[in-house]
């Protein structure tokens, strides 16, 4: 749907690891660490949004600030609520900033190893439409990229052969 001055934005994705399911999923629902396999991303814990004598927030419901490397010079900011946990198969986030709308990782065992899938439905401003969808596009492949370089090399030593 199309609003006004604002564009629909789908950007579906995927990458094969050769690691098992539980073990992306565990690098995946980390956010917080995604930065030491996703080049040049940047991640914050936001402050939770609540009245100071709310009780706790629950963990699910989190939100981290999310700083995308895009083209040279470029970078698109979200604040992600991760939801929709589905123990070792993948999650979603609530994107709100340069993108709005909804994102998804799931996991699909294959070929001796795992499928990681990212689809993103979200509107952007019309006016920077082709930059966001590039930019975006460009972020969450050099993540499957870091994810996948990351895992195979754990793979290998943990095996005890040479990166």
């Amino acid at each position: 749907m199309t609003t006004r001055g604002r564009l629909d934005l789908h950007v579906d994705d995927d990458g094969f690891v050769r690691a098992p399911a539980p073990l992306v999923y565990r690098r995946l629902s980390a956010v917080g660490d995604w930065p030491g396999w996703w080049p040049g991303l940047r991640v914050r814990p936001m402050p939770p949004e609540r009245a100071p004598d709310a009780p706790r927030q629950d963990p699910a419901d989190e939100v981290w600030a999310l700083d995308l490397p895009g083209a040279p010079l470029r970078r698109l900011r979200v604040a992600a609520r991760l939801h929709d946990w589905r123990h070792e198969q993948g999650f979603a986030l609530q994107l709100r900033g340069d993108v709005d709308g909804r994102a998804e990782f799931w996991l699909e065992v294959a070929g001796g190893g795992t499928v990681v899938h990212h689809l993103l439905t979200a509107e952007v401003p019309a006016a920077s439409f082709r930059r966001v969808q590039g930019d975006y596009r460009r972020a969450v492949r050099r993540g499957l990229w870091g994810l996948k370089d990351r895992l195979h090399l754990e793979s290998r030593t943990s095996a005890g052969l040479l990166p």
